[in-house]
């Protein structure tokens, strides 16, 4: 692995870890909207960490979305649905963002940052090889 892709590999694993602690922090501070949208950010990092070395990343979240589909979903090296974890969590995430009334439970926070957790996780522990 060239030290280029080693470190942009690094620099997504921090941005998803820096992504999911403020999503920790906002669930401390009763701030479930916003925790859901670091949960969600904290996941768009992590996924990005497995496509580097096809020189697939994008900042493009619809992109991504669509590789996401390819690379995750046949490939079965997970239980964890990351597709389907990651199309909610977007879809909740915009939900958000459009609409400053909606104001979503301490549980569904929960949920969210507890899936961001488990794919950054799952991503680490099942690639570790190519980080």
């Amino acid at each position: 692995m060239n030290v280029d892709t080693e470190k942009k590999k690094n620099f997504r694993v921090e941005q998803s870890r820096e992504k999911l602690k403020i999503s920790s922090l906002m669930l401390e501070k009763e701030l479930y909207n916003d925790s859901i949208i670091y949960s969600y950010l904290s996941m768009f990092y992590a996924v990005r960490i497995l496509l580097i070395d096809d020189g697939q990343d994008s900042d493009d979240h619809n992109k991504i979305l669509e590789l996401v589909e390819e690379y995750y979903s046949p490939n079965g090296w997970t239980e964890l649905d990351i597709v389907d974890i990651l199309h909610n969590a977007r879809t909740f995430k915009e939900m958000l963002e459009n609409d400053d009334g909606i104001r979503v439970s301490q549980t569904q926070a929960v949920h969210f940052n507890s899936n961001a957790e488990k794919i950054l996780n799952e991503v680490l522990k099942n690639k570790a090889n190519y980080l």
